[in-house]
């Protein structure tokens, strides 16, 4: 899309090729020439976001992933960090086991740039939502049965300590990363701002 906004056609026409791994691809190319010159030619307010459907259907998307994002669990998980860790039997303090959280979880999301870009980011955002969901409902339920002595969970102390693992693979597969990389890629600049603007509250 830079390289058409920039007057770069044959660049960008190679550049669809490559992505699309074939020859013919006049009919994306002209496609994203007109949706790029459209965009230019539009003056970039508020009522454009509202009143253009591609803007306002790229601005549900765009606050869809983060909200998604933000209400995942990852912040809970961040919380209760160290009662996770002491319910395994270990004896962190709370800067040790939040050191220890923050450092898997930007070693995942260092590594799952390289599982999102061979598998796609909407494959890799689905699968990590839904295998996160499945993470929060198995540790819902646990601590459920924990709260309310429905069970012995003795013997059981070992997985939330598992789940929050298992959480952090799973949110730094898609959630950690897609979000972030769509919302700069969702609309043109004009209109990038009023998105992040929203997206970011």
């Amino acid at each position: 899309m830079l390289q058409v906004t920039e007057g770069k056609l044959e660049e960008a026409k190679r550049s669809i090729q490559w992505l699309q791994r074939k020859e013919d691809v006049n009919q994306e190319f002209f496609s994203m020439k007109a949706d790029v010159e459209r965009q230019i030619s539009e003056s970039g307010t508020w009522c454009d976001m509202v009143r253009i459907p591609t803007n306002r259907n790229a601005l549900k998307a765009g606050v869809f992933v983060r909200l998604s994002q933000q209400f995942c669990g990852i912040s809970t998980f961040a919380t209760y960090t160290q009662t996770i860790f002491q319910k395994a039997g270990g004896n962190l303090s709370p800067q040790g086991s939040s050191m220890i959280f923050t450092g898997v979880v930007a070693v995942f999301n260092i590594a799952a740039t390289f599982f999102v870009a061979r598998m796609g980011r909407r494959t890799s955002y689905f699968y990590s939502l839904l295998l996160s969901a499945m993470v929060l409902l198995g540790i819902s339920i646990y601590f459920f049965i924990e709260q309310f002595q429905l069970a012995n969970l003795e013997k059981l102390n070992w997985f939330p300590l598992a789940a929050l693992i298992t959480f952090v693979i799973t949110y730094s597969l898609g959630l950690g990363l897609v979000p972030t990389l769509m919302l700069g890629e969702l609309l043109f600049p004009k209109h990038k701002l009023f998105l992040l603007s929203v997206s970011s509250e």
